[in-house]
């Protein structure tokens, strides 16, 4: 017999081996059933959780924003006549808002203007006459006109009118300077002083 033969016959089982006892290692994780229900609970609290956060998230507000314009236009400019004592009597074309010492900024008075008489701090209106008087001459008259200015006049010039004293003068500066330009010859009846009477003795004395 070869020895390869004799290997075979060897090794040949002849059932009656002995069965080796071998302790295989308890596994250290163990997955039950109760495990995995438990984990699956688990995964819902967390899931529902969750969808219940976002159903509670504020809702972003719309905030309406003012709308835009168009820019206001800006005001007009005013032009205004000077005459008396200066010496370049004439238009001047102004900023809005401008007062009488601005006007008198452009065209020089005399030596013997008299700018006491004046209120530099009034405002000007577009279309106004602006008469700045001598010293000792007589309240000027705007040329060309049937009476004394109402709107340009100074307290010392309205004392030329009938009636007119310096307290009514006075006044009706006042008004002038806190209620703008007179818009009517009839707005002197709301001049503190002045009654319907005096009215009509001033009608045909005064112009805007």
């Amino acid at each position: 017999m070869s020895p390869l033969d004799r290997l075979k016959d060897l090794t040949r089982p002849t059932g009656e081996e002995t069965l080796l006892d071998v302790s295989y290692p308890t596994p250290r994780l163990q997955v039950t059933v109760r495990h995995a229900v438990l984990a699956a609970l688990i995964v819902c609290v967390l899931v529902a959780g969750g969808l219940a956060f976002q159903s509670r998230a504020p809702e972003p507000v719309p905030v309406d924003l003012p709308a835009v314009g168009p820019s206001e236009q800006p005001a007009e400019e005013l032009v205004v006549s000077v005459v008396g004592a200066v010496t370049e009597p004439g238009l001047l074309t102004l900023a809005p808002g401008s007062r009488v010492h601005d006007a008198l900024q452009q065209v020089t008075p005399l030596p013997d203007a008299d700018l006491v008489s004046l209120n530099l701090a009034q405002k000007l209106t577009d279309g106004q006459q602006l008469v700045v008087p001598a010293a000792g001459a007589a309240p000027a008259e705007v040329a060309g006109s049937s009476g004394v200015s109402l709107n340009s006049a100074s307290a010392t010039e309205l004392l030329a009118l009938p009636g007119v004293g310096p307290a009514t003068a006075a006044a009706i500066v006042a008004h002038r300077e806190a209620n703008g330009a007179f818009g009517a010859v009839d707005d002197l009846l709301q001049v503190k002083g002045i009654g319907p009477a005096k009215m009509e003795a001033l009608r045909d004395q005064v112009t805007l």
